[in-house]
């Protein structure tokens, strides 16, 4: 009786940990994690979350890869600002850009912090490598 309690507890102890091992998560980047790799697992979210301040006409942009047909991400949303919980005029908020895993390979994410009307004038870059195994 004994050794079937503890089959039965190593059995279960065994699928739970299965269970974790498949879980997805996302993978959260932000400004610290520039020239940083990001591992991903097809079907992960990759969240890039970047500080900035829309009220002052910069925003951030991806501007790397141009398209990505072919790639191991698909684009979720892109750019999309939220301001401080504060709700304050003029306080900082995020950019926020989010990227489906696909397929697997890498890819390179460049985004730059700029004025939409001075493209080739940034004020910070951005890179990460992504890598979907």
């Amino acid at each position: 009786m004994n050794r079937t309690r503890i089959a039965v507890a190593i059995t279960l102890l065994a699928a739970v940990f299965s269970l974790f091992g498949c879980s997805l998560f996302n993978v959260e980047m932000d400004q610290s994690d520039s020239s940083s790799i990001q591992s991903l697992r097809v079907g992960e979210l990759l969240i890039v979350r970047l500080a900035g301040n829309a009220t002052t006409g910069y925003e951030w942009a991806r501007v790397e890869p141009q398209a990505f047909d072919g790639s191991p991400l698909e684009i979720v949303q892109e750019g999309n600002y939220q301001a401080d919980a504060c709700g304050l005029v003029g306080a900082p908020g995020e950019f926020i850009f989010r990227y489906r895993a696909t397929s697997l390979g890498t890819m390179n994410l460049v985004f730059e912090y700029r004025q939409p009307w001075e493209p080739d004038h940034p004020i910070e870059t951005v890179s990460v490598t992504v890598w979907v195994h």
